[in-house]
């Protein structure tokens, strides 16, 4: 863990000493270029309280006006869909459970936290964060800073690094936790949704 910091530290050192000629407008601008965007993604989750981090695997979809479609397929296969007041999400076979905002409005104020974290909504989430954005070339680091509660009662940190599209979020949990989120095989074509994923997204 003490590594992951120092190596994260020193990637942010060298960004922070390269000529920075993007600014947070150009890259709220750069992420949200595209309206929709599939790819893969790999989260690996220490935790204090185990000897081994939790590693799980999936698929994402992610389309500006609608919200966020997040299938996790190991360990095991853990559905979940995001949308503006409404948050389902189902286990294996089992029936999905729907989650209404002003049923559990905690949930969808992390839930979104998540969403506009991935989005790049920098808008959104210059109210709640310290940011410090650093870039070489076509690379770009965004460190986030929480200014109050509830997210610097939970987060030291968070980071957000990539090119094009967000590549790596990292969630440093004043516990001592800490959430790493790679993403993969992005492509922003096909450009509109299949059926199948229209229908996941009317519920």
């Amino acid at each position: 863990m003490l590594i992951k910091k120092t190596l994260f530290v020193a990637l942010f050192f060298l960004f922070s000493i390269a000529a920075q000629a993007l600014t947070l407008s150009d890259l709220q601008q750069k992420l949200t270029a595209h309206t929709l965007l599939r790819g893969d993604f790999t989260q690996t989750k220490t935790m204090q309280m185990f000897n081994q981090p939790l590693l799980s695997r999936g698929t994402f979809l992610l389309e500006q006006n609608q919200g966020l479609l997040w299938r996790q397929a190991e360990p095991f296969p853990v559905s979940m869909v995001l949308v503006k007041e409404k948050l389902s999400q189902q286990f294996g076979d089992q029936p999905a459970e729907v989650i209404i905002a002003k049923d559990n409005p905690m949930v969808f104020y992390f839930s979104h936290l998540f969403l506009s974290l991935f989005k790049g909504d920098l808008d959104g989430l210059s109210g709640q964060f310290e940011m410090k954005l650093s870039a070489k070339d076509e690379h770009w680091l965004l460190l986030l800073t929480p200014k109050s509660a509830p997210l610097n009662k939970v987060f030291a940190s968070i980071s957000i690094a990539g090119d094009e599209f967000v590549d790596l979020l990292v969630l440093h949990e004043l516990s001592g936790d800490i959430s790493e989120i790679k993403f993969s095989q992005q492509q922003i074509s096909p450009n509109t949704l299949s059926e199948e994923e229209q229908n996941a997204f009317q519920f």
